[in-house]
């Protein structure tokens, strides 16, 4: 029950609750690191109906969100481990997301680290920072400035977010700051699923795709 096995061509759709991208940017971001974010450009490259990257736009000045699947969230339909920068002008200074899983994550966080200008931030299982293999392809080279652990679990459902769901799985953020160098890890406290819940959350949250606010407040 502690891991998700997928079949090899799937897309590996499980979109990050609201309330757990919340606690990334206010607890481990703004109060663990000290990182303010209000001028900054995140991308989302993992994008899926917008799970994630609906929940940046509450925090950064511009979110760029993009997947290999065309969701209908997403202003770019293209392979992030196939782009060299963004389709536009300036650089990501974050990349956020919830990456593929199996041998893709890895070669997800590489290649992030090789574009943000900033930092990089991936919701990962807790057992991806296990085994020898990733150790040496990942950790011993490119250690996280911060890994951040849920104290509450985060409810992932395969294609949807079910504000109800519950899970037997652990997962973590990872952080990785440029010029920063690790930190002790932290822990994101309990009760976080509800205090970092907003009123329209399900309503927006539970759409296919994602309800955008800038929709929303038209």
């Amino acid at each position: 029950m502690a891991s998700r096995v997928e079949a090899d061509d799937s897309l590996d759709y499980f979109p990050t609750p609201p309330w757990a991208t919340r606690a990334l940017i206010d607890l481990v971001l703004f109060e663990a690191l000290s990182i303010e974010v209000k001028d900054a450009i995140a991308w989302e490259p993992a994008c899926g109906e917008g799970h994630i990257a609906e929940v940046l736009t509450e925090y950064f000045r511009e979110v760029v969100a993009s997947d290999i699947h065309d969701y209908g969230y997403g202003e770019h339909v293209v392979d992030f481990l196939a782009c060299e920068q963004l389709a536009r002008k300036e650089d990501a200074d974050w990349i956020v997301t919830n990456p593929p899983f199996a041998e893709k994550s890895e070669a997800f966080l590489l290649h992030a680290l090789k574009l943000a200008q900033i930092g990089v931030a991936m919701f990962v299982r807790l057992q991806w920072l296990e085994t020898e293999g990733r150790y040496e392809r990942v950790f011993s080279q490119f250690p996280p400035t911060l890994i951040a652990f849920f104290a509450e679990r985060v409810n992932l459902c395969k294609g949807r977010w079910d504000p109800d769901g519950t899970t037997a799985t652990a997962y973590i953020w990872l952080v990785w700051v440029k010029g920063k160098k690790p930190r002790a890890p932290f822990w994101i406290p309990p009760g976080c699923r509800e205090s970092f819940a907003r009123p329209d959350d399900v309503e927006r949250f539970t759409q296919h795709p994602v309800a955008k606010r800038s929709m929303v407040m038209a």
